[in-house]
């Protein structure tokens, strides 16, 4: 890390793959649940696709290390866009990818490209992704992110 970053409030985007929680042992790899430096890359551009084609698009992530998953959610609270959830979750081993969007039950697909990329061709965003990403945006999503201690029951 530079020193700027070191003096600043700044994270440098792509996350290292050994990032974890606050107070975490950067030494303990990370569940295979938890996306990888590539998912977050391109969660950041489908966070900000869905951002341009619908402002006021806003996302929340969770991280269980409890339940051994990770997931994004993109909602809009204006209307016109749809909500949707990508998680991926490990289970014996094996990490697996889900999606759902609102009203519908999360449905397995191969990998979080074939969402993130999906949308990304539908809302077709200038070529000049200077002009619709938004790396900051999506760092206050990982920034704050929530982390899972306990199973909580409401």
């Amino acid at each position: 890390m530079d020193k700027a970053s070191w003096d600043t409030n700044v994270v440098a985007f792509p996350l290292g793959r050994w990032n974890r929680a606050a107070g975490g042992d950067p030494r303990i790899p990370p569940g295979r649940y938890e996306f990888t430096a590539d998912e977050l890359a391109a969660l950041c551009r489908w966070f900000s696709a869905m951002k341009y084609a619908f402002p006021g698009t806003e996302g929340v992530m969770i991280v269980s290390h409890q339940q051994n998953y990770s997931a994004v959610g993109l909602y809009n609270d204006a209307g016109g866009a749809p909500n949707c959830l990508v998680a991926k979750h490990e289970a014996a081993g094996t990490a697996q990818f889900f999606c759902s969007t609102e009203g519908d039950p999360p449905r397995l697909i191969g990998d979080i490209s074939e969402i993130t990329d999906a949308h990304i061709r539908a809302i077709h965003p200038p070529r000049n992704e200077k002009g619709w990403l938004d790396p900051a945006g999506w760092m206050g999503v990982y920034a704050s992110r929530l982390i899972a201690t306990a199973v909580q029951v409401v």
